[in-house]
């Protein structure tokens, strides 16, 4: 090839690559980059009007975020607002009617479902009015002033601006947060009070009676006391709070935070509303005089009382320094579990069986992690009251040295399943299945023999015990 043709070649190259630099790479960017319909940051914002034919709602940004202004002074929902503001700024140009019709109806834009007037910092912006969505393309036509066209844009503007007060308006009715509570105080009608009281950062006590409390139920209530939100705003300034039930509140919740619990905040429940297909529960809040409506369950989740919150470990100890577990069962069949030095669990008794180590552990998790749902009895009284006269089970422990952990004892009765520590102060109701998971014979924690020949259902094993299950193939439990 001559050095005419690859010059040639190579100019024709440089062509088309200042061609596609200087052209279309900003054709493409510009129409990445679609013109928005207002062309303000976020930040800039400091006022939001919208504009309905039967209302209007006034926004205003403040050195301590957004309040409403307008129907109401009230602090506003700061994420309900910034999505709000996203759906305005975010909104993008899709096409324009350069010729502006002389009648403005078919658009809907001489009577505009929503006008949007925004405060800058700096000045304001031409209002945006929202008319209606174009029959196909799933567009909204929308008008920006007085100028002197219509511009289209996604139809989700229109959902997305339409809104009650209720949407904006701040719906927390308790802020604090968890570390900060020394006291929670729980007052029912017709009186009497359970307090949760904090001793440590994590050791609670409840009162009456100064009793551990169950540090997993304390967060559970602190978390749905900080979470409850409002549903609905029936009434700002009620004259007769006995039309909510608030003239003798159900419960009357105090919480102490800060230093000693010099701070505190109080959240009044009242009544549920009447004939609505969803029902509520009315509540007040200190510090305001409006009535709030939260989900009916509220009333359920904040109504507890000792029982509820106080620890039911049925034995408190360390898992790490159980050495020896008995297990034994009125109808026999029992275990003795042993942990040896290199703290593997081995079934005693069955030399020839491999012992399933892993499901030793999870045993003696489960009598660790047993708990009541419920008091049953306190002081115990009549243990045959209960089964646990003589219990259907009762589990040992010892530690590596020998040394007494604790006893407990577990029984069905009359339908129920109680458990205690043996000489504890309480008898307590539990769950079918943490019972279930301590009903265990020798056989749940070996690993059968695969030479063992396997006898037909309910046949008996030496000395009438039942056979041994089948090989199941190993799994996870046959590490050992």
């Amino acid at each position: 090839m001559s050095f005419a043709r690859i010059l040639v070649l190579a100019v024709l190259v440089a062509a088309l690559g200042g061609y596609l630099y200087y052209y279309e790479v900003p054709q493409a960017q510009k129409e990445a980059e679609k013109e928005k319909l207002v062309g303000a940051p976020e930040d800039a914002v400091t006022g939001i009007e919208l504009v309905y034919p039967d209302r209007a709602i006034v926004l205003v940004k403040g050195d301590k975020g957004w309040r409403l202004t307008q129907p109401l002074d009230a602090p506003a929902d700061e994420p309900i607002v910034k999505t709000l503001l996203s759906s305005i700024l975010g909104a993008q140009v899709q096409k324009s009617l350069d010729e502006m019709p002389k009648d403005l109806t078919a658009f809907g834009l001489d009577k505009p479902a929503t006008i949007v007037k925004l405060t800058l910092k700096d000045g304001t912006v031409p209002p945006i009015q929202i008319g209606r969505n174009t029959a196909i393309g799933a567009k909204t036509y929308v008008r920006k002033g007085d100028e002197p066209k219509i511009y289209l844009t996604a139809s989700t503007i229109g959902a997305n601006l339409n809104k009650q007060v209720k949407d904006l308006r701040d719906k927390q009715l308790l802020a604090f947060q968890d570390d900060d509570v020394q006291r929670v105080d729980i007052a029912k009608e017709g009186g009497g009070t359970t307090a949760i009281v904090r001793k440590d950062k994590d050791a609670w006590t409840v009162d009456p009676g100064g009793l551990p409390a169950d540090l997993t139920e304390v967060r559970s209530y602190l978390s749905s006391l900080r979470t409850t939100r409002a549903m609905d705003f029936p009434d700002e300034n009620p004259t007769d709070l006995a039309k909510y039930g608030l003239d003798k509140p159900r419960l009357t919740i105090t919480v102490a935070t800060g230093k000693d619990g010099a701070v505190t905040q109080q959240l009044v429940v009242g009544g549920e509303s009447t004939g609505a297909q969803t029902k509520q529960v009315y509540v007040r809040r200190s510090g305001s005089p409006a009535v709030f409506a939260v989900g009916e369950w509220a009333f359920k989740t904040l109504d507890k009382d000792v029982a509820a919150l106080r620890d039911k470990a049925v034995l408190t100890f360390d898992g790490d320094k159980v050495g020896k577990v008995v297990l034994e069962r009125k109808e026999g069949t029992g275990a003795t579990l042993v942990r040896g030095s290199s703290g593997t669990w081995t079934l005693e008794g069955t030399p020839d069986l491999k012992s399933k180590g892993t499901a030793i552990q999870r045993f003696v998790d489960d009598v660790k992690d047993l708990r009541g749902s419920g008091v049953a009895a306190e002081p115990p009284g009549d243990l045959a009251t209960f089964g646990l006269a003589a219990p259907d089970l009762r589990i040992v422990l010892t530690d590596k040295e020998g040394k007494a952990i604790g006893t407990v004892l577990a029984a069905k009765h009359d339908g129920k399943y109680y458990v205690m520590r043996d000489g504890g102060p309480v008898i307590f109701e539990t769950r079918d299945y943490m019972y279930t998971r301590l009903d265990k014979q020798a056989r749940d924690f070996q690993q059968s023999d695969t030479t063992t020949t396997t006898l037909a259902p309910g046949a008996m094993g030496a000395q009438g015990e039942p056979a041994p299950f089948p090989d199941d193939g190993g799994g996870e439990d046959d590490e050992e």
